[in-house]
C-alpha cells in the first residue's frame, strides 16, 4: 500500500508545464547523444534531480457535471513527477541520481529506484547543495573516464534554497546543462520597495541567490527630492526595477558562469501571476556542443513560452 505521508501536495497547471517542458528535453538530449561523441564510445549520459519530491505528486480535481450524471465532488488524482518522467525516457539515461532531503518522500524515491534493479538510479538523502558537490567531486567526474560524462541537472528548490556555490560546481565541469526553476515571486517579495524594509535575512538571502550584495545598488536608487519642497519624502533608496528586470538580471548573473543561458520559460499561475522562469544554462564551452543543446533548448522555450511573453530565442 502507498505511504499516504510521502503525497507531494503542491502546484497545479503550471507544475505539469514545468515537468512536460523538462521531459521533452531530457528526450531530446539522450537521443541526441546517443550515438555521441561515436556509436563505440557514447557518453555516459546522466540525469540529476537535486530536489526530487516523492517521484509523483497529488492533486485534487473537481469532477462531476448535470450532462452526464455524474455527482459534482472531488478527486484524487496522482499524476508523474519529473523523477518518473525521466525514468522512461527512451534511449535511457545510463545514470539517474534523485536527491531529497525529506525522508518519507526519500523513503518512496528508494522504492522507485528498486522497481528498476538492472539500471542505475539512486537516491541520495540530503541537502541539494552538499549532495551535487559529492557527486562531482568524486568519480566517475573526477576519474580518468570524465572526459565522457555529460549531465542534465534539474534544480526544482522549495524556495531559494540553491547556493551560488552550486551553480559555480556545475559551470566549472564544463559538461553539465543546468535547468533552474528560478523562484521569480519570491524574489522580488525579498526585494521590498523600500530598502529599509530589506532586513538582514533578506539581504543574506538575496545575496547568496545572486551570489554578490551588487544588487542593493543595481536594483535600487536613492529616492528623488520631491517636486512640492513642502511635500513629505522619506529618506533611503527604494526599487526602480520589476518583475522583468530582476529576470533579466538575473540571467547576466547566471551568464557570468555559464557560456550560454537560455531566455526564460515563464511559469504563470491560474491567475496569471508569474510564479517561476524557468531557466536553462549550458556550462560546455564548446561552440559545436552548445548549438546542438541550443536547437532542444530553443524549442522547449518557443514551444512551452505563453504567447503574450514570447521573444525570439539567440
Amino acid at each position: 500500500m502507498k505511504n499516504a505521508n510521502a503525497e507531494h501536495l503542491f502546484g497545479g497547471a503550471w507544475t505539469d508545464l514545468k515537468i512536460r517542458a523538462i521531459a521533452e528535453y531530457l528526450q531530446f538530449y539522450t537521443s541526441a547523444l546517443k550515438v555521441q561523441p561515436s556509436p563505440e564510445t557514447p557518453f555516459q549520459t546522466w540525469y540529476i534531480d537535486a530536489f526530487a519530491g516523492s517521484g509523483e505528486r497529488t492533486e485534487y480535481r473537481d469532477v462531476g457535471d448535470l450532462i452526464s450524471g455524474v455527482p459534482f465532488g472531488r478527486e484524487k488524482v496522482r499524476i508523474e513527477g519529473s523523477a518518473r518522467r525521466a525514468i522512461r525516457i527512451e534511449p535511457h539515461f545510463r545514470h539517474i541520481v534523485f536527491i531529497e532531503q525529506n525522508r518519507t518522500r526519500h523513503n518512496a524515491l528508494q522504492a522507485l529506484a528498486a522497481q528498476f534493479p538492472d539500471r542505475d538510479i539512486r537516491a541520495l538523502k540530503g541537502d541539494a547543495n552538499e549532495e551535487l558537490k559529492k557527486v562531482f567531486t568524486s568519480q566517475p567526474w573526477t576519474g580518468v573516464s570524465r572526459g565522457l560524462q555529460r549531465a542534465v541537472v534539474f534544480l526544482d528548490p522549495y524556495g531559494m534554497s540553491v547556493k551560488w556555490k552550486t551553480f559555480r560546481l556545475l559551470a566549472e565541469t564544463g559538461k553539465v546543462d543546468v535547468w533552474y526553476l528560478f523562484p521569480l515571486h519570491a524574489v522580488l517579495r525579498q526585494l521590498a520597495r523600500d530598502f529599509a524594509a530589506v532586513d538582514t535575512a533578506k539581504t543574506a538571502s538575496l545575496n547568496e541567490i545572486f551570489g554578490r550584495s551588487d544588487w542593493q545598488t543595481d536594483l535600487y536608487r536613492p529616492r528623488s527630492a520631491p517636486a512640492d519642497l513642502f511635500a513629505y519624502q522619506p529618506a533611503g533608496k527604494e526599487r526602480v526595477v520589476g518583475k522583468e528586470e530582476v529576470q533579466a538580471y538575473f540571467k547576466e548573473r547566471l551568464e557570468s558562469l555559464f557560456p550560454y543561458v537560455s531566455d526564460p520559460v515563464p511559469l504563470l499561475t491560474g491567475r496569471g501571476l508569474q510564479q517561476f522562469s524557468l531557466f536553462c544554462a549550458c556550462a560546455n564551452p564548446n561552440k559545436r556542443a552548445q548549438d546542438l543543446i541550443k536547437k532542444g533548448v530553443d524549442h522547449v522555450v518557443r514551444k512551452y513560452t505563453p504567447a503574450s511573453h514570447r521573444k525570439s530565442c539567440p
